[in-house]
């Protein structure tokens, strides 16, 4: 009922807000199911009860958001039944069919209380995005690409992307380490995220950091194992199948799990359920080889046996025919040394005699002809001492005559002997004047003349060009 107030009709606030609960009561009697985005459920461990963040767009714009509830009883048995059935958890930026009732209190306000979330709706998103990875990767021609590449004949160097407190990755390298057969790996973990939204760029980042040591190995295993079936969705990504299809070298999977095989499990080159197995599928091409190899081992063994047997034969002939043969060539060379010895010796002797006559003939025909160029070399030595000696004398007359007349003209340029001719030089301050710029008006000049000085006052100077 309103009130009047100076000719105003008017309500409480009460009023107005259980006039709009009754409407909405009465409009919406039974739970709706809705369609959005869950952009953040707002989980609050504390409480165990859940605020989601709602919202619906069109083209990037807002079309309508609100803040819903979602108590902790009805959380924890959809979550269950979320897992169970998706394999992830329910969380952010999720797009959600949800079934909740639509209710007003004045004090409280609107609210959607979440009773119910469909786990199929879910389910049918992401077999859609699976079906439309694998389309994709199949129209790039990428979906058999990992598989198409030859993996080593005997693998030993690994690149382990895996957790290194995951226990998949431990059971792994401790299968390949302690082999009964004690074949030899080489193995290095690059550490990643597994599981859940964020390990998509962290499997991306680690697959580009050994793509650039790609030459120290021989394949890549991504291990997971030891978890249950939560955030496996991730290996349906795009980005992430296509950077695995893409990879220059083999690449080998164990995540771990027996339903619904991921696309990068199917387009690996290899996929096993467990780490477990893939170490011993590892350890069986060891095998293999191995049982080839002593096949071949019994083979060649006899046939080099064999070959030894024959080689023997052949060398006992041989022995028996080259020590034969070597006394006999010995007998003969003997006979030839001794022979040849004779030889030499009469040789020798004939040899040596006309070698002695030869020496004898030619001693004295080099003595003869020493003394007679000795006698020549003499006389010309003689001539050109005497030839030397005048020409010495000659040369030491000619150069006492040029000094001589040298030190004569040295003595009629002495100044006292141009003075004792009537030439004199003048002086100021003990310099001798020989620029009329150096001689000011008042200087005191001293003229040298042959034993005597005049000393007199400049009053006048003439300069002339």
């Amino acid at each position: 009922m309103s009130e009047n107030s100076k000719n105003r009709n008017f309500y409480s606030l009460s009023q107005i807000l259980e006039s709009v609960s009754s409407v909405i009561k009465g409009t919406y009697k039974s739970p709706y199911w809705i369609k959005s985005e869950m952009i953040k459920l707002n989980y609050y461990p504390k409480s165990g009860h859940c605020y989601p963040d709602l919202v619906e767009k069109t083209n990037g714009k807002v079309k309508a958001q609100i803040r819903t509830t979602l108590w902790k009883g009805n959380y924890n048995r959809i979550n269950e039944a979320f897992i169970e059935k998706t394999g992830k958890l329910l969380g952010d930026n999720m797009n959600i069919l949800f079934l909740a009732e639509i209710k007003f209190d004045a004090v409280y306000g609107f609210s959607l209380n979440i009773l119910e979330i469909d786990a199929d709706y879910e389910l049918g998103i992401l077999a859609k995005e699976k079906k439309e990875c694998i389309n994709k990767l199949k129209l790039n021609n990428l979906y058999n690409k990992n598989k198409e590449l030859k993996l080593a004949l005997l693998p030993q160097r690994i690149a382990i992307i895996s957790d290194k407190t995951s226990k998949g990755y431990h059971d792994f390298i401790t299968i390949i380490d302690n082999n009964t057969r004690d074949y030899k790996y080489f193995h290095m973990i690059f550490p990643s995220l597994l599981q859940g939204d964020a390990a998509i760029g962290a499997m991306i980042k680690q697959l580009q950091a050994i793509k650039k040591v790609k030459h120290h190995f021989d394949l890549v295993a991504i291990i997971r194992g030891g978890g249950g079936e939560v955030g496996m969705d991730c290996y349906n990504n795009y980005e992430l199948a296509s950077e695995v299809a893409n990879f220059p070298i083999p690449i080998i999977t164990g995540i771990g799990h027996s339903t619904n095989e991921t696309v990068v499990e199917m387009i690996s080159h290899y996929n096993s359920i467990t780490p477990t197995d893939l170490a011993y599928l590892l350890q069986q091409k060891f095998d293999n080889n191995s049982v080839t190899i002593e096949g071949y081992q019994s083979v060649v063994e006899g046939f080099v046996q064999d070959y030894i047997n024959e080689k023997i034969n052949i060398l006992n002939n041989g022995y028996s025919y080259v020590v034969n043969r070597s006394k006999e060539f010995l007998a003969q060379q003997n006979s030839s040394i001794i022979s040849l010895k004779q030889s030499i010796i009469y040789s020798s002797k004939i040899i040596l005699s006309s070698s002695l006559n030869s020496i004898s003939k030619l001693s004295s025909n080099s003595s003869f002809s020493i003394q007679k160029r000795l006698s020549i070399e003499e006389h010309k030595l003689d001539r050109n001492t005497k030839s030397i000696d005048t020409i010495s004398r000659n040369l030491l007359i000619n150069q006492r005559q040029k000094l001589k007349f040298v030190e004569e003209k040295i003595e009629l340029v002495k100044p006292e002997n141009l003075l004792k001719k009537g030439y004199s030089y003048n002086t100021i301050n003990g310099k001798i004047v020989t620029d009329i710029e150096n001689v000011r008006v008042g200087d005191s000049l001293i003229t040298k003349i042959y034993k005597g000085e005049i000393e007199s006052e400049i009053y006048k100077i003439k300069k002339y060009d």
